[in-house]
């Protein structure tokens, strides 16, 4: 139809067009920060799962027969990990977070979230019928200043923010943000899905301290399945009332169909892992080369490190010349960063040997100066 070719040789025109190309390279784009999409461990637990007679498919919503024993397993093994009173798996994080955003908040309700949260958060906001306001990143003056302005009109306030960043690679100030929440009687949910499996004890997540001190009071986590654990899916960590609620209420759980069962499987086995002395070793690793990665390219010091470009076109151009050169690292560009701020997204994992980054480093060096 000629309004998608009008509107994608506009793109091309701003050097927005995206199309889908196989990973070719070293491998400095992905989410696998910890190895585990690759793990032989979890590759020996499909094969033996697979030939002992597990099924392939759910057939059908977890409501409807779709519900396994590996689901219950996984959700029952994640709410201990986590030190929750319930978990509850969807098939990505992106559902997860929709269905959080589109099942918690009522009509009542108000929802503060960060200028910077995940398109999921936004979707979910954009689909809710409770009102939603915008914060300045990790501001916690204009977040308070929202928090007072509606506290005496909302039927309850939800606030949205991740833990690290997914393009930023900033930490939230959790403890602030927790202490607000409780001043103002307001839940946090925390999207935890580029902190879960590296930072906490045994990779539980930025928000561990405030579990372990307060438990899921004024809280409910997110844990994406498909990066640090290496699987797919999304853990929704949260009270026992919370999790039933949703199992009742959230439309995009009722209304799809239940993950694979290997998928739950998998997502267990990983969480076991990252929680052994090989995951302890895998973070040790991850930790070094994000020191590395700091003092080369600046960032907070995470695993994620934007090089900031500025416009979209030199984006392109030094991405394609590093792809040429080897490494596989893409141009992130609006609407997935804001105007101006196009850059490379690059992401560390525990794999990465030191000398591969500083070679990176030094293929770089002549598109960053001038």
């Amino acid at each position: 139809m000629q309004q998608f070719q009008n509107a994608l040789s506009e793109l091309k025109s701003q050097n927005r067009y995206r199309s889908l190309n196989l990973p070719a390279g070293i491998d400095l784009t992905s989410n696998d920060y910890m190895g585990m999409a690759v793990h032989p461990a979890l590759r020996a637990v499909a094969i033996e799962a697979l030939e002992d007679g597990l099924d392939i498919g759910a057939a059908g919503s977890r409501l409807l027969r779709g519900h396994t024993q590996v689901h219950a397993d996984l959700e029952r093994y994640a709410a201990t990990y986590f030190g929750a009173g319930g978990a509850l798996y969807f098939s990505s994080g992106f559902q997860a977070n929709y269905a959080l955003f589109t099942t918690l908040p009522d009509r009542r309700d108000v929802v503060l979230y960060d200028g910077l949260i995940h398109a999921s958060v936004r979707d979910g906001l954009i689909a809710t019928q409770a009102k939603s306001y915008k914060f300045a990143h990790n501001d916690m003056d204009a977040l308070e200043a929202l928090l007072k302005r509606h506290r005496d009109k909302a039927g309850h306030i939800w606030i949205a923010v991740e833990s690290v960043y997914s393009m930023d690679g900033d930490v939230a100030p959790l403890a602030d943000l927790y202490g607000l929440a409780v001043r103002y009687d307001a839940t946090l949910i925390v999207d935890e899905a580029h902190a879960t499996g590296i930072y906490g004890a045994d990779g539980k997540g930025l928000c561990w301290d405030i579990i372990n001190a307060h438990g899921y009071d004024h809280l409910v986590t997110l844990h994406t399945c498909g990066k640090a654990i290496g699987v797919a899916g999304g853990l929704v960590c949260a009270s026992v009332d919370v999790i039933e609620y949703m199992v009742n209420k959230a439309r995009p759980f009722i209304f799809s169909t239940a993950p694979m069962p290997l998928q739950a499987l998998l997502v267990r086995k990983s969480l076991e892992i990252l929680a052994s002395d090989d995951g302890a070793q895998r973070r040790k690793k991850l930790f070094k080369i994000c020191a590395l990665g700091k003092d080369l390219f600046g960032g907070a010091g995470t695993q994620v490190i934007p090089i900031m470009l500025g416009e979209d076109a030199r984006a392109v151009e030094v991405a394609n010349a590093m792809q040429t050169a080897g490494y596989d690292i893409r141009a992130i560009r609006p609407p997935t960063v804001p105007q101006g701020q196009s850059r490379l997204r690059l992401s560390l994992s525990s794999q990465l040997e030191s000398s591969i980054l500083q070679g990176f480093a030094d293929a770089l060096q002549p598109y960053m100066e001038g």
